[in-house]
C-alpha cells in the first residue's frame, strides 16, 4: 500500500521529516549490498533501496528501514497531521532558505 502518490511527493516529505533532527543524524538512502534486517522486522533484499540513519558520531552504528516502512513512518510523523506538516515545513525552510533567483542579463 503506497502512502504517497508520487516519488517526488515522498521525497519532499522525507526532507521535512529530516528537518526534525540535526543534520548530522538525518536519514540517507542506500542500496543494499547484502540482505539486511529492517528496524521493523522486514527483510531488505540485496540491491534494494533502503534508508539508514547513524546512531553515533562516527557512523559505525546505524539503523536501517525498508522503503515501505519509511513511507509509513514519514507519513505518520509528518503528513497525517496538518500542524505537524506545517512545523516540519517551517523547520525545513529555516534550514534551507530559498535561494533568490537572479535575472541574467544577456549582453547586446
Amino acid at each position: 500500500m503506497a502512502v504517497y502518490q508520487s516519488e517526488k511527493e515522498f521525497l519532499r516529505a522525507l526532507k521535512r521529516f529530516n528537518a526534525l533532527s540535526s543534520q548530522q543524524y538525518e536519514w540517507h538512502t542506500g542500496i543494499s549490498e547484502k540482505e539486511h534486517q529492517c528496524l521493523f522486522g522486514h527483510v531488505i533484499p540485496s540491491e534494494q533501496l533502503y534508508f539508514k540513519k547513524p546512531l553515533d558520531m562516527e557512523g559505525e552504528r546505524k539503523v536501517r528501514v525498508c522503503r515501505d516502512c519509511m513511507e509509513k513512518l514519514v507519513f505518520a510523523t509528518i503528513d497525517s497531521d496538518r500542524h505537524s506538516r506545517q512545523i516540519s515545513d517551517t523547520l525545513y525552510r529555516e534550514r534551507y532558505p530559498a535561494q533568490k533567483k537572479t535575472l541574467k542579463v544577456l549582453p547586446r
